[in-house]
C-alpha cells in the first residue's frame, strides 16, 4: 500500500543552479507577474524554486503553459478574485493529476461547466 505524504513533511531539495540564464529569469518574472493574484510568491521564491529543479526550461514551460490557460480562461469570463483563484487552483489541480474528489472545493466557486471548459482549454494547450 502506498504512503502519502504530507506536505509538512516535504523538504526542498538542493540548489542545483546558483544562476539560471537572465533570459529563463525574465519568462519567470513574467510567469510571477501574470500569476500574482492566484499563486502569491515573491520573485525570490519563485526564482529559488526553479534553481532546486533538475531541469528548470521544462518546468518553466509548464508553467508557462499553465498561465496560458489561467489566462483564456478568465479573459473569457468576469470572475471576483476568489473565482480567479478557485479556477488558477482547479488548472494547477488538473496539471498535476488530481482527483475528482480533490476538485470539488474549487469547482463550487465556479459556474456549472466551469471543469468542462477549462479541461478543453488545458488539453488545446498541450496540443500546442
Amino acid at each position: 500500500m502506498a504512503r502519502r505524504l504530507r506536505p509538512e513533511d516535504l523538504k526542498p531539495g538542493p540548489i542545483r543552479h546558483e544562476h539560471l540564464p537572465p533570459s529563463l529569469i525574465a519568462r519567470i518574472e513574467a510567469l510571477h507577474s501574470t500569476l500574482e493574484e492566484v499563486y502569491p510568491q515573491s520573485i525570490a521564491e519563485w526564482l529559488d524554486g526553479f534553481q532546486r529543479d533538475l531541469h528548470p526550461e521544462p518546468e518553466v514551460l509548464w508553467w508557462e503553459r499553465l498561465a496560458r490557460c489561467y489566462v483564456e480562461y478568465i479573459s473569457q469570463h468576469e470572475l471576483q478574485s476568489e473565482q480567479r483563484k478557485a479556477a488558477f487552483r482547479l488548472m494547477l489541480k488538473l496539471g498535476l493529476g488530481a482527483s475528482a474528489k480533490d476538485l470539488a472545493a474549487d469547482l463550487g466557486n465556479l459556474s456549472p461547466g466551469a471543469l468542462d471548459e477549462i479541461a478543453a482549454i488545458m488539453r488545446s494547450a498541450t496540443r500546442q
